[in-house]
């Protein structure tokens, strides 16, 4: 199983200098990774709710479709 980066946004955590993309864990989950600061989280596993990737769609600036194909290797 592989790993797949998808999606922008600016990154909190730096003060928005930085920006963030959700990376898709097939096995894990996903998760988002700053390229400036490396702070990292998860965000979202299998089990939790997938209202929450709605959500994490339109933040990172992707549709929800793409996000679910990305999470299922299609």
């Amino acid at each position: 199983m592989g790993v797949l980066m998808v999606g922008k946004s600016d990154c909190g955590e730096c003060g928005g200098k930085g920006t963030r993309t959700l990376i898709i864990d097939r096995v894990r989950g996903v998760f988002s990774k700053c390229s400036r600061c490396g702070f990292w989280e998860w965000e979202w596993t299998y089990g939790d709710s997938l209202d929450y990737l709605e959500y994490l769609a339109k933040r990172y600036g992707i549709t929800y479709k793409q996000l679910i194909e990305a999470i299922e290797g299609s």
